[in-house]
């Protein structure tokens, strides 16, 4: 009989849920890929008006926004998300000095080492009280 193989050692346990949102193909194109990769399951839209309602039907652990494209639906974007009745992790990137960032949102340089974003990714997922705890925070 012939089928689907499956090896097994390819086989990546599920980290975390993602949701990618940017209008920067090769960012959005380059960050799923890898994160799909590393184990992340990982659902990605260009369009930011379309971000709330893929974070409501995927109820993901973390969402990574790109803040460069529109700083008026970036902020728009985190007061929806910060507004839903569960917990969700926001991670912004943007291409600006990190140093610069209230420190009530977790702000990454856009194309930081990828390392360093799967780390804060599982830093933000690990912080995610549940799906049905309210927020209280971004980051």
């Amino acid at each position: 009989m012939r089928g689907v193989r499956i090896q097994l050692e390819s086989v990546v346990p599920l980290r975390s849920r993602v949701v990618l949102a940017a209008r920067d193909r090769r960012f959005l194109r380059v960050t799923s890929f890898l994160l799909a990769r590393e184990g992340f399951l990982v659902n990605s839209t260009r369009r930011l008006e379309d971000l709330l309602g893929m974070v409501q039907r995927h109820r993901p652990d973390v969402v990574i926004l790109d803040g460069m494209d529109s700083l008026t639906m970036t902020a728009r974007a985190l007061v929806e998300i910060e507004a839903l009745p569960y917990s969700v992790a926001v991670l912004v990137v943007a291409e600006v000095p990190e140093a610069s960032s209230p420190t009530s949102l977790r702000l990454l340089h856009k194309w930081t080492s990828f390392d360093r974003l799967v780390q804060e990714v599982e830093r933000l997922s690990d912080g995610v009280k549940g799906k049905g705890e309210i927020s209280h925070g971004l980051a």
